[in-house]
């Protein structure tokens, strides 16, 4: 297991009064999806960001400045580390030659377009964040607790593994983002993983719409949950368009699929089918 002192970690403490909190992953500068979770979540007191705030889409400004003005807080994901460290790619792991290409046409235009000065602000968050909220303790991570840009695929992630890191973490739950698609296992009475699933691109289901997810108390249980989000996407394909991004990025979003990145799917992941 990677050495805790190793990871900055931010420590919450959720007051018992509140009855929910919002979680959204991957914004990948989809403005008008962020737009539209921050207006369905305004009632919420907690609201957290899971990482990779840029990417894929256009204007990284607004997205990080949509989340700082609504006091969301933020983990860092592999994309915000290497804009924020001025790295040449995004660390995104992905092994296939032609997602690697797109992955870095992305790149590129987010790392030209986001200012200089929120750099620091990207450099500075912490990688994972722990909530303690009635007697249960939460972890939010990037991509697994143990590597910012590991990918958590429900249909190759064992329960004896998310099992035992639970144990290794001494925590209830976990919520992740960076693998892109929503999912939820319930290990006995372990505890959970939840993947958030992303804002800025739709979950391969042939559906425009893309995820977020909230954690509740029903009775003295917490409840992880996932949230379909529908959104403006036409005003974010117009704005790729007119910013010269690549037209599969655009499809990506009229599709509801995945047009790119495509490879590092597992088999099944492949399939496209519904999560509802």
């Amino acid at each position: 297991m990677k050495d805790l002192k190793l990871i900055r970690t931010l420590q919450i403490l959720i007051p018992d009064s509140c009855e929910q909190i919002s979680l959204c992953g991957g914004p990948y500068n989809n403005f008008t999806a962020l737009e539209t979770f921050l207006r369905k979540t305004n009632s919420d007191e907690f609201r957290f960001c899971l990482g990779d705030l840029g990417g894929f889409g256009p204007f990284p400004d607004r997205t990080i400045e949509l989340l700082k003005n609504s006091n969301v807080q933020c983990i860092q994901g592999n994309y915000d580390h290497s804009v924020g460290h001025g790295e040449p790619e995004c660390g995104c792991g992905y092994l296939d030659p032609m997602d690697r290409h797109f992955a870095q046409v992305s790149f590129d235009y987010t790392m030209e377009k986001t200012s200089a000065s929120h750099r620091p602000w990207l450099r500075e968050l912490p990688e994972q964040i722990e909530l303690s909220w009635r007697g249960k303790k939460i972890r939010l991570c990037h991509g697994s607790p143990v590597e910012m840009n590991e990918f958590v695929w429900e249909t190759e992630t064992s329960n004896e593994k998310i099992g035992k890191w639970l144990k290794d973490f001494q925590v209830d739950g976990f919520c992740g983002t960076h693998s892109g698609l929503p999912w939820i296992r319930q290990i006995q009475k372990e505890g959970f993983w939840m993947n958030v699933g992303v804002l800025g691109r739709p979950a391969h289901e042939g559906k425009q719409n893309v995820y977020y997810a909230s954690l509740s108390w029903k009775g003295s249980e917490l409840f992880p949950e996932l949230h379909k989000l529908e959104y403006d996407f036409q005003k974010v394909v117009e704005a790729m368009r007119a910013e010269g991004l690549p037209e599969e990025f655009s499809q990506s979003l009229e599709k509801g699929l995945w047009t790119t990145c495509y490879n590092i799917l597992p088999p099944d992941e492949k399939s496209v089918r519904s999560r509802s």
